[in-house]
């Protein structure tokens, strides 16, 4: 279902539904609204079970003031109005109670969304506030006061985090970043911190002309679309960024940037070949992946993402040791940790992954992972960051020990993880 063909009170229910499904807020926490271009605000109810809404429980407000629906608005209808009457750019409002936003709410402290370029470019700069009683006109007042200021992402102390977007599609995505971003932000201070990007490296980013190719493999289309999906749910890709791309004869398939992977569908997927795309849909890391493709010709699939605790030791400048865990080495192999300005030449990525090592983290970037196949690609992504997550608990309590020299080559003589 995509949100962007709903009416915006159907935008506001789907976003809850998806809100709470992921565990980004309470049964009884968070308030979602949109506006429409009469300036009706439509926003979740007060003291509603999250879990079981439906469409007749969104609130509908008008401009004077007056309620249309069963229930109460949420009482957070102050600050959500506010930000309305201030902000014409914003559309849409997503508060919520994710555990690591409202960890940062509580230390009264604004993550600091420079340690990777995919949650720089979707959050800007994000401010903190200060506390006042909630769903109160002080509230209200503290938060609108950021967003008059330019701020998109407010942190609101010992609450939880409100940000605001130009449609419902890009406040869920934002807000989901932000969870990632939090997140990822702990998994790095477990490896002694964040460190963070002084100068962007620009990508390289070829504007390709849509041109009269053939639209591709459709069960290629629909096996690409099943992992985007499946990656999202295994919180392996987030809306709007994570990009999958397989060999598709003299061509190849991906995901665009600016497709949520909840609405994704076959149609939504692009095709490249010769210097030209099916349609004008963006991809950040298209040359990248090019390049790959061109230095590995046995890859048939590069997957590209941020999942949020491989991301910890990307932020944190570490190296995965990929031998803490005999099967994560057997699908691995040595995992390349590459510096962040490894981004300036693509030909130094694409030569470092190769069948013997097919995965690469670039520092405060991402993680390349390469395959022989489709799932190939998606499992060495999964494996990698739920390895990744294993390592930071373990890491937590004790000293860990990866396996020795001849347990590595017992294993290299035994499986052949390409």
């Amino acid at each position: 279902m995509n949100i962007k063909t709903l009416s915006i009170k159907e935008q506001v229910l789907l976003a809850m539904n998806r809100i709470y499904s992921n565990a980004l807020t309470t049964t009884s926490g968070g308030n979602i609204s949109a506006i429409d271009e009469n300036g009706h605000i439509f926003i979740t109810p007060s003291s509603i079970d999250k879990g079981t809404l439906t469409i007749d429980d969104i609130v509908e407000v008008l401009p004077d003031g007056t309620r249309i629906g069963k229930h109460a608005p949420s009482m957070e209808l102050p600050f959500h109005s506010n930000v309305y009457r201030q902000r014409k750019d914003v559309k849409a409002i997503v508060h919520a109670h994710a555990p690591a936003a409202v960890a940062y709410a509580c230390m009264r402290v604004a993550p600091n969304p420079t340690c990777a370029r995919v949650y720089e470019d979707k959050l800007g700069k994000i401010t903190g506030s200060s506390y006042a009683l909630p769903g109160s006109l002080k509230l209200g007042d503290i938060v609108m006061q950021s967003f008059k200021d330019g701020y998109s992402s407010v942190m609101m102390d010992n609450h939880g985090a409100t940000v605001g977007g130009s449609d419902m599609q890009q406040a869920l995505s934002m807000y989901e970043t932000l969870d990632y971003l939090c997140r990822s932000l702990f998994h790095a201070q477990t490896l002694g911190g964040a460190k963070y990007i002084k100068d962007k490296i620009p990508l390289k980013s070829t504007a390709y002309p849509v041109g009269k190719i053939d639209d591709g493999d459709t069960a290629k289309k629909e096996e690409l679309t099943a992992f985007i999906k499946r990656a999202y749910k295994g919180l392996l890709v987030g809306s709007g960024w994570g990009t999958f791309a397989i060999r598709d004869g003299n061509g190849i398939l991906f995901n665009a940037d600016c497709d949520s992977p909840d609405d994704l569908s076959c149609s939504d997927i692009v095709r490249y070949e010769n210097g030209y795309l099916l349609a004008n849909k963006p991809c950040k890391y298209l040359d990248l992946i090019l390049k790959i493709f061109e230095k590995t010709p046995e890859a048939q699939s590069v997957f590209i993402s941020m999942p949020s605790a491989i991301m910890g030791f990307a932020m944190a400048n570490v190296e995965f040791d990929s031998r803490l865990i005999p099967e994560s080495y057997i699908m691995l192999k040595d995992v390349k940790r590459l510096p962040y300005s490894a981004m300036k030449d693509y030909d130094l990525i694409a030569s470092s992954l190769t069948p013997s090592n097919p995965v690469a983290v670039i520092d405060n970037e991402c993680i390349i992972t390469i395959g022989k196949n489709t799932l190939k690609a998606f499992d060495r992504l999964e494996v990698c960051d739920y390895s990744a997550r294993s390592v930071l608990l373990a890491k937590s309590v004790a000293k860990i020990t990866p396996i020795d020299e001849d347990q590595v080559k017992e294993i290299n003589d035994n499986f052949n993880g390409w």
